[in-house]
């Protein structure tokens, strides 16, 4: 089902007009009636911005950890916390586009942006886990200075890691709710 954008060249024919073309490959649908494909999205939509939040919580908590108190950062929390952004905000900006986009995607967007959306929350959910880990970790050897910022820091790690994997069942709702319509059987006038 995961292709390269290039395969999905045999969708689109040029129209008359110079530059133009017009796209007759198959489209993909909601089987849910519109108020619950609503509260799932809109769910959708707060656990991840809801994580992002947490993550800035996190950011800007002032743990010794990231080397607040003139403390060395600890790499092992650091590490993550820095490579869960790209996964966190690709995830973030994937569902703004699902959940605010109102025509059907085309199934080369579908694949992009859909179907590729499971493999970044995946990730985004094992670097949350390994940060909340390693927290565990900064705790357990008693370098904090502060202690009341590391178990704030700890605990928000958690609650992200629980935002992250609410968000991945919101979107497991939603895929196993597709329907891909054959461009032979529905006609999408706009």
């Amino acid at each position: 089902m995961l292709q390269h954008t290039r395969n999905y060249a045999k969708d689109y024919e040029r129209t008359g007009k110079k530059g133009e073309v017009r796209y007759i490959g198959r489209h993909y649908r909601f089987s849910l009636e519109a108020a619950g494909l609503k509260r799932i999205k809109i769910c959708y939509a707060l656990l991840l911005f809801a994580a992002l939040g947490l993550y800035a919580a996190i950011g800007v908590s002032g743990s010794a950890a990231f080397g607040g108190a003139g403390t060395p950062a600890a790499f092992y929390v650091a590490l993550p916390y820095v490579a869960l952004l790209l996964p966190l905000g690709l995830a973030f900006a994937r569902m703004l586009l699902l959940v605010f986009l109102s025509r059907p995607l085309e199934y080369a967007e579908y694949d992009k942006y859909l179907v590729r959306q499971k493999g970044v929350l995946f990730f985004a959910l094992a670097l949350c886990g390994v940060l909340a880990l390693g927290f565990a970790v900064f705790l357990l050897l008693g370098r904090q200075a502060d202690t009341g910022r590391e178990w704030f820091a700890f605990f928000a790690a958690i609650f992200c890691f629980g935002c992250i994997f609410f968000a991945f069942r919101q979107y497991h709702a939603l895929i196993q709710s597709i329907i891909i319509d054959e461009p032979s059987g529905v006609r999408y006038d706009i």
